[in-house]
């Protein structure tokens, strides 16, 4: 039982280099029933807690780690910044799954977890049998000609009125981790505000697809994304803390449960989760890639899902249509969920299901 959820958990040792905390539902490993569920920032497995128990119902085993540098995954030999490498992320799930004897198994990713989805199913198409991305669309992998777009682009955000910033380079900066751990309002008040800020339940989300990739466009997006610069996340979503009566109504993300996520990120810190963002923005990132030649596209079944109120398939113009154009070859299409913001999988887990179940019976 985890916080009254009928899920297990239990400790892979020896995962590359890591041992990787996991939750599992009660179902039993079968040919074509396991499905890898990768969780985003600021999120840990827990994240899938409703999902778990739906496809348990549904006879699919599930198994949720908490990601290097994230919860009670533990790493057994020092790391480096090398260390939090998408390739590297990727190969901790590759090993992880091998270590169960597992060879073929679907995968879901959200947030940051569908960015390494991507890269594990680019290294190792051949175990993957389906791929539902959501809430990030992933445009393929880089090349070279672009490798200094993002930092470009957080160099226009500055020269705007007033002053922006681009949120990847805020989480990459130095500082932001005690920024946000050690904040003024306290952690626990940082996460209701940044999950509530995310979440159809603030009002205000109302994406819609940006015209261009420029400064001023990309600037319409909300703080959460493109900050003002002379301000952290702390003090940038404080100013979005929901009501007392909002919290009550938060029926997706009760005290309980926020105050689970809350202990898990005090007690293992934030700094490595942060270091995902400064891999990902550095040139030597891009340019090991780029190294490897890895194909372009991935002929895996596969679908992307966001919530009505997310942003984040907006994020970067252009991505979306790349991921459906270019990077998936074997795309079965985009599912808007209504009433839904960042946090899909949490604020709608039954529809979210319902979408994903109905994938998979089809493939």
């Amino acid at each position: 039982m985890i916080n009254n959820y009928k899920i297990k958990s239990r400790v892979i040792k020896s995962v590359n280099g890591l041992d990787v905390y996991v939750l599992e539902n009660n179902v039993k490993v079968k040919k074509k029933n396991v499905i890898l569920l990768l969780h985003g920032f600021p999120e840990i497995s827990f994240s899938y807690r409703y999902m778990m128990l739906l496809f348990e119902k549904a006879g699919y085993y599930c198994i949720a780690p908490d990601q290097r540098g994230y919860g009670q995954t533990k790493s057994k030999v020092k790391e480096t910044l090398n260390s939090f490498s998408v390739l590297n992320l990727a190969r901790d799930m590759s090993c992880l799954m091998a270590k169960l004897n597992i060879d073929k198994y679907h995968l879901i990713g959200h947030d940051f977890g569908a960015y390494v989805s991507s890269y594990l199913c680019l290294l190792n198409q051949k175990n993957i049998l389906s791929l539902t991305l959501m809430s990030m669309p992933f445009p393929g992998p880089p090349i070279l000609k672009n490798i200094s777009k993002m930092l470009r682009m957080n160099q226009k955000l500055a020269l705007l009125k007033p002053k922006r910033k681009h949120y990847q380079y805020y989480f990459s900066s130095y500082g932001a981790d005690n920024n946000i751990i050690k904040c003024k309002q306290g952690f626990n008040n940082f996460l209701r505000s940044y999950f509530y800020f995310k979440s159809y339940d603030y009002k205000g989300n109302k994406p819609f697809k940006l015209k261009s990739f420029t400064a001023k466009e990309i600037s319409k997006m909300p703080e959460y994304y493109i900050m003002k610069l002379n301000l952290g996340m702390a003090q940038t979503v404080k100013k979005y803390t929901p009501t007392k009566i909002e919290v009550t109504e938060c029926t997706w993300l009760n005290e309980v449960d926020l105050a689970y996520y809350a202990k898990n990120f005090l007690k293992s810190g934030i700094k490595k989760p942060l270091s995902w963002y400064k891999v990902m923005l550095s040139k030597k990132e891009k340019l090991r890639i780029i190294k490897l030649n890895l194909p372009k596209s991935v002929y895996i079944p596969s679908i992307f899902i966001s919530g009505s109120a997310d942003w984040g398939m907006y994020q970067k113009p252009g991505d979306l249509e790349k991921m459906e154009n270019v990077f998936l070859k074997n795309y079965y299409g985009r599912f808007i969920i209504k009433q839904a913001g960042h946090w899909v999988q949490q604020e709608q887990p039954n529809k979210t299901f319902d979408i994903i179940f109905k994938f998979l019976k089809k493939i």
